[in-house]
């Protein structure tokens, strides 16, 4: 894969491994003084919670970690550390499949307020934080980065579609439900840069998907067959367990649009809660200036504009945070689920300024060869 990449790039990925193991070693002491998954995940294992043998824990959400983690575990003898380590690398690798497919499309350097976009998106800490240990964060992270990577070109790469997307099941069935459609949409409403061919073959995957998929979706989150409303997203059984996190602040019951400007721009400082927050409101400032950038240069029209990756990120991105922010119970789930997705927002918004500088420079060239053809003439 690094082939693709000329020098500069390679040694950003270099520094973007330390980076990502420092906010992973930040993560782990953050862990051993506050209630953590990833303690928990490992102590099931040991105690042999579901079985002593391997296929005993095979299934989708929580089980689906753990199962991963018993062969090293149970078989290579891994301490806790040792988990960290090994699901912090997997976190990486999202990070490497989003900067590859990422940096194949973007053909300028897009800025805003003066810094280059593309960079700056991967160095946002939330993401690293909480993709940076033993848990769904890191697993999910490392998938939908997969998944995307394939989709990118899909008919050479629909290996990493498929082991993306069944990872992605694994650990989420109702995130890859929501992306399955996304994929759909993305190539219905897309009449460009795509052979009919790939087409029929996404669309088809998808509906086969969907329909295996859908039983397991609606059991996960409490949905019963023949229900007009679909509203298991909610997962309401947990709300009041959820609520006494140590986020400190309940937005279980707040009204549609609150709950997701909340899941994607809060907290902002003035509801931080603890030390966490705050750091995490400096990110909440960016993207928040960001996205307003992007609404007011013009990138809502660019969305029905964009290619299928720009439409079936987006789509991702837009329904799985408005499953995930109806789950996020309190602030500090949504600061943590919110990592799953919003670098896919982030490739939408760093591919809108790029395109925009394409375009300025295939004006400048016009006017050139125009202002030249003119001096000839003369």
């Amino acid at each position: 894969m690094g082939k693709s990449l000329n020098n500069v790039q390679k040694k950003f990925l270099l520094l973007l491994m330390y980076y990502h193991a420092f906010l992973s070693l930040v993560y782990y002491l953050y862990a051993l003084n506050n209630p953590s998954d990833s303690k928990q995940y490992y102590r099931k294992i040991i105690l042999d919670y579901r079985g002593a043998e391997w296929s005993d824990y095979y299934g989708v959400s929580t089980t689906f970690i753990e199962w991963i983690g018993f062969p090293f575990i149970k078989y290579l003898n891994f301490s806790y550390e040792a988990c960290m380590v090994l699901f912090s690398f997997f976190g990486f690798l999202g990070f490497v499949f989003f900067y590859m497919f990422m940096s194949w499309r973007i053909k300028t350097e897009p800025k805003m307020y003066g810094i280059g976009l593309l960079n700056l998106v991967f160095l946002l800490p939330n993401l690293h934080f909480w993709s940076g240990s033993f848990g769904k964060g890191s697993i999910i992270f490392m998938a939908i980065g997969l998944y995307f990577f394939g989709l990118n070109r899909p008919a050479n790469r629909w290996i990493q579609i498929l082991i993306g997307g069944l990872i992605i099941y694994h650990v989420r069935p109702h995130v890859m439900f929501v992306i399955l459609i996304s994929t759909f949409l993305g190539f219905i409403f897309s009449a460009k840069d795509v052979r009919w061919t790939t087409r029929v073959a996404v669309l088809v995957v998808s509906g086969v998907a969907f329909f295996y998929i859908y039983n397991d979706v609606l059991l996960l989150v409490g949905i019963e067959q023949g229900d007009e409303l679909i509203e298991g997203l909610d997962l309401t059984s947990r709300i009041d367990d959820l609520s006494k996190a140590t986020s400190g602040v309940d937005i279980s019951n707040y009204s549609f649009p609150m709950l997701m400007f909340t899941f994607l721009y809060r907290p902002l400082f003035f509801d931080a809660p603890g030390l966490l927050g705050i750091i995490v409101s400096f990110e909440n400032i960016l993207l928040l200036l960001i996205t307003i950038q992007f609404l007011f240069s013009g990138g809502l029209k660019y969305l029905f504009k964009g290619d299928y990756m720009v439409k079936s990120a987006f789509f991702s991105f837009i329904t799985v945070s408005i499953a995930l922010a109806q789950i996020s119970a309190n602030l500090g789930l949504a600061i943590r689920q919110k990592s799953q997705v919003m670098l896919l927002f982030l490739f939408v918004i760093v591919e809108f300024f790029d395109s925009r500088n394409q375009a300025r420079i295939r004006s400048i060239r016009f006017k050139n060869q125009r202002l030249k053809n003119q001096l000839i003439n003369r």
